[in-house]
């Protein structure tokens, strides 16, 4: 009870705003949904499509090929049909369109949809609102849906552009209708309405549900939403938005307003990650809270803009010079990513350390997701945060106090007897350079040991509150696949097939990357007779993180770097590869 849909044209033609409406039209209709936007960086022209997965279980990811397929260009016709299932259909405009070989069983649907659109537009634009009609017709769902949605998306334009748009789609909707018969349907329940989002914008709203007043950015796709998100909502939820010049800024103005009282978060993505690097030591130097996110994309350097990847968490692990602590998570969907948000600004201020949330293009700006559990009921804990300083004769106050627990007491500028310094050199507790004058004499040596000491030691209390990987499936299963972040999601749909065909099979999926309880992550692992690491990257980063802290090495691996999201079905073609090897080595 799922179904696939893609439609694909050119930038500019507005299929983004088409796929938005049909994936609004299913969740309307009780459906769950996963969306992909399969864009390029350009304005106009080239190749775009957007992916829609839709089904009445909690699907995850794109699913298996594409059941019907919307090509308003040549190009979208060429690149696609091959991947139509059997007893799906293809819609396009024979004028526009030369129908190429389809495979068996799949219905060619030929629509005059710009002969229909300039009825009601002199602009041709409107094909897409035919389109999107004879979608609608095709699943059979309510003209009132389809109607209802149309209006909402040209609520802004004039009376005669939302008439228009209704009448078109409309007729799409009857052409379909009356001369096609799906074969895969859906049951629609009109009674639920079912949100979605994609992890952008979750990750923004739950910021500002845990208290975040600040937010740095410049612009960089695809964390750019975050920014649109924050300065969209500023002024109603009282947020303070810096559109910085550059990364370095961003960051510098975070630790800024961090360091004065307020819960503050930056955003990019890889590339402009590698420009907030020694900053963000620094917030670790003087023990400043900020949380960073990183929307990751391909790379190195510029890339892919619009492409996915999970290539940068060697990067988040190696960040900045020398060792000291930092927390590393990286949620598997837009919903855990909202529900991410308290716990990440809780660590920040309770261990006093910079804490990183990774996303990537698959589930950040180019894909949606059903939300259903956000928790706004959130608790805030600032942790050693004090707001009086009893008088003791000094004048200084000792805000890097070496501590029983490492995590010293923490003032805000301002504070009566709460003066210290807060520098990026190695410090005495009241904040007091140990890097000139001081730095090789016998007291300051011993002194950089013990500051030293004090931060690394946060990394033991962090990792207790730290998540273990969630086990999908049976616990004793022989071969368990190793997941992060989202490739979590089209392992959860992959398995649904194995487990239908009797493989013994589950996932290990990690969200809370560091630091862990190595000993207990170890255990898991050594419970499966065989082990396969599915990442986003070329060089197994996970796999490799695992064996450098546990010494277990992942020898078989699904690597993928091509810039597009892996699909269960990739992972299917994996498995059943490794379950045909150990049956011919019995």
């Amino acid at each position: 009870m799922d179904i696939t849909i893609r439609l694909g044209a050119a930038a500019g033609d507005g299929i983004q705003s088409a796929g938005e409406i049909v994936t609004r039209m299913l969740s309307r209709s009780g459906q769950y949904v996963v969306t992909y936007n399969g864009n390029q960086s350009l304005i106009r022209g080239g190749h775009v499509w957007f992916h829609i997965h839709a089904g009445n279980w909690r699907v995850t990811s794109l699913g298996y090929g594409i059941d019907y397929l919307l090509a308003l260009t040549q190009i979208a016709y060429d690149e696609h049909a091959g991947r139509i299932n059997r007893g799906g259909a293809v819609i396009y405009d024979p004028k526009f369109v030369k129908a190429g070989a389809v495979p068996e069983g799949v219905t060619k649907i030929p629509l005059p949809l710009t002969e229909i659109a300039l009825k009601y537009d002199k602009r041709p634009l409107m094909k897409n609102t035919v389109g999107i009609g004879a979608i609608g017709g095709i699943l059979n769902i309510d003209r009132k849906i389809l109607e209802e949605v149309i209006r909402e998306q040209f609520a802004s334009k004039s009376r005669e552009v939302i008439e228009g748009n209704v009448k078109a789609a409309l007729e799409g909707y009857e052409k379909t209708e009356e001369d096609f018969v799906p074969t895969r349907k859906l049951e629609f329940d009109y009674s639920i309405r079912r949100r979605f989002a994609h992890a952008d914008f979750a990750l923004a709203a739950g910021a500002v549900s845990a208290g975040c007043r600040f937010y740095a950015a410049y612009p960089m796709s695809p964390a750019s939403p975050i920014l649109h998100y924050m300065a969209y909502n500023a002024k109603k939820m009282g947020i303070s938005v810096l559109l910085a010049e550059d990364e370095i800024s961003a960051i510098g103005a975070t630790i800024g307003a961090a360091f004065a009282g307020a819960r503050a978060m930056c955003g990019t993505s890889g590339g402009g990650f590698a420009l907030m690097q020694e900053a963000f030591g620094m917030a670790s130097m003087n023990e400043t809270p900020i949380v960073v996110v990183d929307v990751m994309r391909a790379g190195p350097s510029t890339g892919l803009p619009t492409k996915t990847a999970q290539g940068d968490l060697n990067m988040m692990l190696g960040i900045s010079q020398d060792d000291f602590p930092r927390v590393i998570i990286a949620p598997r969907n837009p919903e855990e990513t909202f529900n991410t948000m308290p716990r990440a600004f809780n660590l920040a201020e309770r261990y006093q350390v910079p804490v990183i949330i990774l996303l990537d293009f698959g589930i950040g700006d180019g894909g949606y997701a059903t939300v259903e559990n956000l928790n706004f009921d959130v608790e805030i804990d600032r942790g050693k945060l004090i707001s009086e300083v009893p008088k003791d004769g000094s004048v200084w106050f000792r805000r890097y106090e070496l501590t029983e627990d490492n995590i010293s007491p923490r003032v805000l500028p301002g504070t009566p007897n709460g003066m210290f310094v807060a520098k990026t050199d190695e410090h005495d507790e009241y904040g007091h350079d140990l890097s000139d004058v001081e730095a090789g004499l016998s007291h300051a040596v011993d002194l950089r040991v013990r500051m030293m000491n004090k931060r690394m030691g946060k990394l033991q209390g962090i990792a207790e509150q730290m998540n273990l990987p969630e086990i999908n499936g049976p616990e004793d299963a022989e071969i368990s696949i190793v997941c992060w972040g989202s490739t979590s999601n089209p392992v959860r749909e992959a398995l649904r097939k194995l487990w239908s065909e009797g493989v013994s099979v589950n996932s290990i999926e990690f969200t809370d990357l560091f630091p862990l309880k190595w000993k207990e992550v170890a255990s898991i692992l050594r419970r499966s007779k065989r082990l396969v690491d599915v990442e986003g990257n070329y060089s197994g980063q996970m796999a490799g993180l695992i064996a450098r802290e546990t010494g277990i090495v992942i020898e078989d691996r699904f690597l993928s770097y091509s810039g597009e999201p892996i699909e269960p079905g990739d992972i299917l073609q994996k498995i059943r590869e490794m379950t045909k090897t150990k049956m011919v080595m019995n």
